[in-house]
């Protein structure tokens, strides 16, 4: 026989023959208890025997392998690779940290304090009555959502056992409770309550609702006008229904578009019109004003209400006292009218309420001078005075840049009034604050060389000046001889003329 090779284990040599005739023996109690510090936990018991030692742990490497748990753990392997639950917060990567084994069958190898568990850490803050509820009133088998996590735990016996799983939706634990059978299947619970208490609905408003409460509707009890629901009865999605009445209210479809809807007729139909047409929610008994006046067909008047004017409040019309508190307005109202509740005021013409803006310049126009002829009702600006009427109508045709110049450029005088009729036509008389030229020019006209097109110049021969340009000079820019000067703090000016036609004016005495 060869030489028998032996090496020490837990102070003894024990022969490599003896370990070799372990090796191909099954395992036994007293094999495992010679390489294995105990047995493992019921859970792992499959994996008991020196023949899987390398399931879970590497050749030569102390402890157990992490690729090796999530290798068989493939649902928590998939949450951690994706960043969810408290797996994936943790910084250690040691499975062995917190998961104990080779104690022995009993052992649970989940050693959790739920106590002192940040259930955060899990994607899930607890708040309001959460915080107070046990971990297995949510942690039960019926509410895993997670299919991977409920095969693996089903296959492996484990399901009633993990707090993987469950879903974040509210309806994923509180569907059977639900007391609005199915209303708002299309909104989130979240929408309306918090976790502080059911009854406690911090995100809903009435107001935001179709039919926001007004007056005395603000008092009713919810009940009043959501009525219990039938036994049997769903909501508009046509499920959840319930074989018993259950106290769920129907909140919708409820039909809300007329006062009959939810009152009777104390008239029995013989009054025209709606309820709104006198009435609010105020008081039943009184007559509702501002909602009279808002209802108030005013084309039963002769003056249909357009444009801005359908906006107006009646006191803007109809109240001197308001009337005359609004700029450009001088209310006339009609002989008798006064003492009225509703005074009617003159409306002949524009001008029977609103003052002229135009202090009459108008007045002598051929064509009239009624104001529909520019404005309209909607807003007064921009008005209807076109370019085509601006170049058929008036003496001064618009060309080139004028075109574009907004109305208030040459319309408007420095002290801000609006003057339409203008009878200076020379450049200067609307330019002479931005004569560039410093008076160079004076006694000239702009057009000998500038055009409405744009100011610049675009191509100005220098041959009718007095100084012909000749050679190198005609290569010369207009900026290197024509050279910008300070006229003042803030001032400043190209220099055209006087200028000196001399060779040394501009390039000095030779030495």
């Amino acid at each position: 026989m060869g030489v028998i090779r032996s090496f020490p284990f837990r102070g003894a040599v024990v022969p490599l023959l003896a370990v070799l005739l372990l090796g191909l023996e099954p395992a036994t109690p007293l094999s495992g208890q010679l390489i294995s510090p105990g047995r493992l936990s019921a859970p792992h018991e499959a994996l008991e025997g020196i023949r899987n030692c390398t399931a879970c742990h590497r050749l030569r490497q102390k402890g157990v392998d992490r690729e090796r748990c999530l290798g068989c753990h493939t649902p928590l392997a998939r949450r951690v690779e994706e960043g969810r639950g408290f797996h994936a917060t943790l910084p250690e990567r040691d499975c062995a940290a917190c998961h104990k084994d080779h104690f022995g069958r009993d052992f649970d190898v989940l050693r959790f304090d739920t106590l002192a568990f940040e259930h955060e850490r899990g994607g899930y803050a607890l708040t309001g009555a959460h915080r107070e509820t046990g971990c297995r009133d949510c942690h039960v088998p019926a509410l895993v959502e997670d299919a991977e996590v409920r095969a693996f735990k089903t296959r492996n016996g484990s399901l009633e056992r993990t707090f993987l799983g469950l879903g974040t939706s509210c309806v994923g634990c509180h569907a059977p409770a639900d007391p609005h059978r199915d209303q708002f299947a299309d909104r989130s619970c979240e929408s309306c309550h918090s976790t502080e208490g059911w009854e406690e609905l911090p995100g809903f408003d009435h107001q935001e609702t179709r039919y926001p409460l007004t007056g005395a509707h603000r008092q009713v009890d919810c009940r009043g006008c959501h009525a219990p629901l039938p036994p049997g009865v769903a909501g508009d999605s046509g499920t959840g229904m319930t074989p018993t009445g259950d106290g769920a209210l129907r909140f919708r479809p409820l039909s809300f578009g007329a006062c009959t809807s939810c009152h009777q007729d104390p008239h029995g139909g013989t009054m025209q019109g709606t309820c709104t047409t006198c009435h609010g929610t105020a008081a039943w008994r009184s007559v509702d004003r501002g909602r009279l006046e808002r209802t108030f067909d005013h084309g039963s008047t002769g003056f249909e209400l357009e444009g801005s004017h359908a906006r107006l409040a009646c006191a803007s019309c109809h109240d001197p006292g308001v009337a005359a508190s609004l700029e450009g307005i001088t209310l006339h109202l009609q002989p008798g009218a006064d003492g009225r509740a509703y005074p009617p005021p003159r409306a002949d013409t524009c001008t029977s309420c609103h003052d002229d803006a135009h202090r009459g310049e108008l007045a002598d126009r051929p064509e009239g001078s009624a104001c529909q002829d520019c404005h309209g009702q909607t807003t007064w600006l921009p008005a209807r005075f076109d370019l085509g009427r601006h170049d058929a109508s008036s003496s001064f045709p618009l060309e080139g840049a004028h075109r574009v110049t907004p109305c208030a450029g040459c319309h408007r005088t420095a002290s801000g009034e609006l003057r339409l009729r203008l009878t200076e036509t020379d450049c200067v008389d609307c330019h002479a604050l931005d004569d560039p030229h410093r008076d160079q020019f004076a006694g000239r006209e702009c057009r000998e060389c500038h055009d409405v097109t744009a100011f610049a110049i675009p191509a100005f021969d220098h041959d009718r000046t007095p100084y012909r340009l000749e050679g190198a000079h005609r290569e010369v820019t207009c900026q290197a001889c024509h050279v910008r000067e300070e006229a003042g703090p803030g001032i400043s000016f190209v220099r055209y003329r006087p200028l000196g036609s001399e060779c040394t004016d501009c390039h000095g005495g030779s030495r």
